[in-house]
C-alpha cells in the first residue's frame, strides 16, 4: 500500500510517498514523524460558531405560535379507501400518507399543482383509479381559496417563529462573507 500526499509550498507540486508500512497495517512511527500532519485550518480561529438549532425547542415554539402541522388530522382533504380499508390519507396542503400498496403510486414527478387542495384531489384520483378504490371526502376538506387563506396565516407564523433562526443565519453567512480565512496549511516535511 503506498500513501502519498501534495505538498505545494510556494506554488510548485511535489509528491510525497510512504510505502514502508507496519505488519499490522500501520505507518510507522518515524514516517509520521516525518510528515507534519497539523489539521488544515480554513476559517478564521476567532470565528463565532452558530449554534445548532435545537428542534425540540422549535416545536414548541411553532405549537406555541399556533402552527399545526400540515398532517394533523384537523387538517384531513381525503382518504382513499380500498375493500373497506384506508389505503392513503390526504391533507388540504396537498401532502399524503400511504399505506401498503398504494406506496410509491405517486412520485411528485407529474404533478400538475404545486399545492393545497387541488393537489391533495389530484392525488386521491390517481391513488384511486391506480388501486381501483374510492375517495372519501372529510368533513374538514377546504377549497383551494380557503386553504390559500389559512396557509398564508399559518406561513406567517412561521416566518415569526423562524425569524431569530434566519437572523442568526444571516448573520452568520455576512462574518463568513466578510472573513478572509486563514490560509491552508499543506502537508510538509520536517
Amino acid at each position: 500500500m503506498t500513501i502519498s500526499a501534495v505538498n505545494s509550498t510556494s506554488g510548485l507540486a511535489r509528491m510525497t510517498t510512504a510505502t514502508s508500512l507496519r505488519p499490522e497495517g500501520g505507518i510507522p512511527v518515524s514516517e509520521l514523524k516525518r510528515l507534519n500532519a497539523t489539521p488544515l485550518q480554513v476559517t478564521p480561529r476567532s470565528f463565532p460558531m452558530l449554534q445548532p438549532l435545537d428542534p425540540e425547542t422549535l416545536i414548541q415554539a411553532m405549537d406555541k405560535a399556533g402552527v399545526v402541522s400540515d398532517d394533523d388530522p384537523s387538517k384531513l382533504f381525503a382518504e382513499v379507501y380500498k375493500n373497506g380499508q384506508v389505503v392513503a390519507r390526504l391533507y388540504n396542503g396537498g401532502s399524503s400518507v400511504t399505506y401498503g400498496k398504494a406506496d410509491g403510486i405517486i412520485t411528485g414527478a407529474d404533478e400538475p399543482y404545486d399545492g393545497g387542495p387541488q393537489l391533495a384531489q389530484w392525488r386521491a384520483n390517481k391513488i384511486a383509479a391506480a388501486m381501483g378504490g374510492t375517495v372519501k371526502m372529510a368533513a374538514t376538506a377546504q377549497t383551494q381559496s380557503q386553504w390559500q387563506v389559512t396557509y398564508a396565516a399559518e406561513q406567517a407564523k412561521r416566518d415569526q417563529v423562524m425569524a431569530p433562526y434566519r437572523a442568526a443565519m444571516a448573520a452568520f453567512q455576512a462574518a463568513m462573507d466578510s472573513a478572509e480565512p486563514v490560509p491552508a496549511r499543506p502537508l510538509t516535511q520536517v
